[in-house]
């Protein structure tokens, strides 16, 4: 398979404690990073939660609101609906409701 070359810059410091912590592992760098890129293929995004703080003043509560839709969609077996599906959802629920 052809091999392609990635080259990123960053602070020296960071590069050498990650080297150290990785090596610690059993690897080097372009391994760590091999692995990154297979888990995020796999997790279909990044293979960790990404966090920010609220902008905003209601914020928390926004963040708190997403969160809890976003459980309640896994729990249901609808989460990562595209929009299609999400939109004939909705026309199937409006038809229903409009047979009643």
């Amino acid at each position: 398979m052809p091999m392609a070359v990635l080259q990123i810059r960053l602070e020296e410091s960071l590069k050498n404690d990650v080297s150290a912590l990785f090596d610690r592992l059993g690897m080097d760098i372009p391994t760590a990073v091999h692995i990154f890129f297979k888990r995020a293929l796999v997790e279909n995004g990044l293979p960790f939660e990404v966090k920010s703080k609220p902008c905003t003043p209601n914020g928390a509560a926004l963040l708190a609101a997403l969160r809890e839709a976003n459980e309640i969609a896994r729990k249901n077996g609808i989460l990562g609906m595209s929009e299609e599906e999400i939109e004939a959802e909705i026309s199937a629920a409006r038809a229903e409701r409009a047979a009643k």
